[in-house]
């Protein structure tokens, strides 16, 4: 198999050699010129998934990087495994891509392409959502009055078993597999989003039955059946979620604005956490020491240390947008955005 081996260099960003060559420190344009929007564990090994159906894996914790066999040039915004082997990952056209080695190689299990059709191969159509990285301009679009979900994106993707998966996505896109991706089922009707308001992510509070979406316009919906029945919750804030952070007994919601609002009893109620920031907080992590890093447009890093009660603002150096995050076993970070893949150390 031809592979692209790529490291770290000593200024923390990634580089590249050439093709079937050893480790140099000049950059790679597959990792540095590409937008990567989410990373993944799947067991020891990392993965990375992005622009044009760009996907990385690395058996180093980012250190080296092999370049993925994909089946799709569309863009791709999620990734998830359930172990070492079987994992998805999701993206624009309602693409939804299936792994069962650990990353390494991956097919087309559900694709609704505009003017296509569900399960026909799937092909790039960025131009339907122009400028993804500005999430803000998201909230902008009109809604029909019967929401037609052809073409759009799916944006998040949670894996619960080897069997199971969920997708949700633009327009209220929901699908779901339970037989490991040979067959997907529609999910939009059971959830009460009559809008169909666009779903950025799922969630699952851990030890749980509870599975928690939030979306544009306030979107917050919650499942306590595993998934079976959704209801809609009271929402704290007008604008579109982004993402959430989850832990035993904490649920964090962040979007638009720098806004942030944490939960302690699955939903019912919550509370703003002031930030000091204005543009969007899009993801986050949970360290073994049971940090939270919150990270988000412009390079924003929001740091607690006392589970969520409050945050404390850094910046990244080069003030990248981030999209996603992921921990590192020696306590670093690996961040995906516009600026590629990089390794950052020490937020604290």
């Amino acid at each position: 198999m031809r592979v692209i081996a790529i490291s770290v260099c000593a200024a923390g960003l990634l580089a590249t050699a050439q093709i079937g060559a050893a480790p140099a420190s000049s950059e790679s344009p597959v990792v540095s010129a590409l937008t990567y929007l989410d990373v993944a564990r799947a067991g020891t090994r990392v993965v990375a998934v992005g622009d044009r159906g760009n996907i990385l894996f690395s058996e180093d914790e980012g250190q080296t990087w092999v370049s993925a066999q994909s089946p799709t040039d569309a863009l791709l915004t999620s990734v998830c495994f359930a172990d070492a082997k079987h994992g998805w990952a999701v993206g624009h056209d309602a693409v939804v891509l299936g792994t069962a080695d650990g990353g390494e190689t991956w097919a087309v299990q559900y694709s609704d392409a505009l003017g296509g059709g569900a399960a026909d191969a799937s092909a790039d159509d960025e131009d339907d959502y122009d400028n993804y990285d500005d999430y803000d301009s998201y909230d902008s679009y009109d809604q029909p009055e019967v929401v037609d979900t052809s073409g759009a994106p799916f944006l998040d993707v949670i894996c619960e078993s080897a069997d199971r998966a969920m997708a949700v996505g633009g327009y209220g896109y929901v699908v779901e597999t339970q037989d490991g991706g040979t067959s997907w089922q529609k999910r939009n009707a059971d959830i009460p989003n009559p809008d169909g308001w666009h779903l950025y992510a799922i969630q699952r509070i851990p030890n749980t039955s509870t599975l928690l979406i939030a979306g544009e316009k306030g979107t917050l919906l919650r499942s306590r059946d595993n998934g079976v029945s959704w209801q809609k919750l009271k929402s704290p804030y007008g604008g579109t979620f982004f993402g959430m952070t989850v832990t035993n007994n904490l649920v964090l919601v962040h979007g638009m604005q720098g806004k942030v609002f944490s939960s302690r009893d699955a939903g019912t109620t919550w509370r703003e956490i002031k930030t000091g920031v204005t543009r969007a907080v899009n993801d986050g992590v949970v360290l073994q020491d049971g940090t939270i890093i919150l990270i988000g447009q412009s390079g924003a890093v929001l740091v607690s240390h006392d589970n969520g009660n409050s945050v404390a603002l850094q910046y990244l150096r080069n003030r990248e947008t981030v999209s996603g995050v992921l921990s590192l076993t020696d306590g670093g970070l690996l961040v995906a955005g516009d600026h590629g893949l990089n390794v950052i150390n020490g937020i604290r």
